[in-house]
């Protein structure tokens, strides 16, 4: 019974050692420790995990400067690409470094938007919203992202989300590890009254929908 074990053991140590050698082991701890702040934070909001995932971020900025101005660049480009404003209605459009909107605690606007943030948490509880369109476009792009959106279940659903390390879940679908992908389409959607489109996309991500 142990053999598996040592035998996964000697892996995930030949794996540490080979990437400490390419990106460096101060980059590698650091990433390591992310995910555990992140994982942790998803888990029980321990204020330790936030301030895990800072000294971790901080880190990879130092450490990694110039890989992280490539990570950020290429994240803009690929938001600027896809945040494509509706043809119709109100649009709100903003960048942030850190992002903590939570929408689920009483009646709001729901209206188009989109959101570029390097690090951020987002609660929303489309119940509680009012719509000011019959379809609504929700962009959310980031590196580190939190996510837990609640939707009608009488409403048409159209989600893309991805995250690179992380896990999306959906109805039953729950997907966790690496380079995720969940694209959906409620089979009715043309003919519902109300229609929400979702862009999720994230680096390093924890993405929860859930319908009522």
């Amino acid at each position: 019974m142990r053999k598996p074990s040592n035998a996964i053991l000697f892996i995930a140590a030949g794996i540490y050692l080979a990437l400490g050698a390419v990106a460096g082991y101060t980059t590698v701890n650091a990433v390591i420790l992310l995910l555990i702040g992140i994982e942790r934070y998803r888990t029980d909001r321990a204020h330790i995990s936030i301030v895990v995932i800072v000294i971790s971020t901080l880190v990879l900025i130092i450490t990694q400067f110039a890989l992280l101005v490539v990570v950020v660049l290429i994240s803009l480009g690929i938001y600027y690409f896809r945040a494509k404003p509706p043809t119709f209605g109100a649009y709100v459009s903003k960048h942030r470094l850190f992002l903590n909107m939570r929408l689920d605690e009483q009646s709001w606007v729901l209206q188009s938007m989109s959101y570029w943030h390097a690090i951020g948490e987002v609660r929303m509880d489309m119940s509680q919203a009012v719509p000011e369109e019959k379809e609504t476009t929700i962009v959310l792009q980031g590196l580190v992202g939190d996510l837990d959106i609640l939707v009608p279940d009488d409403y048409g659903i159209e989600v893309e989300a991805s995250v690179l390390i992380g896990q999306v879940s959906f109805k039953q679908i729950k997907e966790g590890g690496m380079f995720h992908r969940l694209s959906w389409k409620s089979p009715n959607y043309d003919d519902c009254e109300m229609r929400l489109k979702l862009q999720l996309f994230y680096l390093v991500g924890d993405i929860k929908l859930r319908t009522v």
